[in-house]
Formats: C-alpha cells, sequence, structure tokens
C-alpha cells in the first residue's frame, strides 16, 4: 500500500471513527513527536537524540580547527591537581 493510499484510508478511519478510537490515535500522535532520549545530562536534564547529533558535530568542528588538547596535556594537567 502506498503512502497515498495509507494516508486515505486513515482519514476514512478518523473521520468514521468513535471518542475512544480518536484518543488512542491522539496519545500515539503525541507519543511519535517526543524527542527520542538517549540519556541524560550531569545535572539530571534529558539528552536528546537531537542535542547527541549536535554534540558531535561541534566537537568534530572543534578537532577539526585543532581546539582540543592532548591526551599527555591532560596526564600533565592531571599531576597538578
Amino acid at each position: 500500500m502506498s503512502t497515498t493510499e495509507l494516508r486515505k484510508e486513515i482519514h476514512h478511519y478518523i473521520d468514521n471513527a468513535d471518542e475512544i478510537f480518536l484518543k488512542m490515535v491522539h496519545a500515539m500522535s503525541k507519543e511519535y513527536k517526543k524527542p527520542v532520549v538517549v540519556g541524560y545530562n550531569v545535572d539530571g536534564t534529558q539528552l536528546t537524540q537531537e542535542d547527541l547529533i549536535n554534540r558531535a558535530k561541534t566537537a568534530s568542528k572543534r578537532v577539526k580547527s585543532g581546539n582540543y588538547i592532548t591526551q599527555e596535556e591532560v596526564e600533565k594537567e592531571v599531576e597538578n591537581w
């Protein structure tokens, strides 16, 4: 069944649906639009899939521009703690 055919059939169901069916479709639609939570930040806030992708892109840009510290630099810094 094509996307167009699916849409027509679903529209038909909705146009002829009772309240229970409409509430189920509504609840399912709201859940579908929620961001995908893949983890949590140290402060307890949610980390979404979109957040993670943005962090990876930002980190990649920093590394490509030379804005990073090496493992050796980290080890030296840790010695001074």
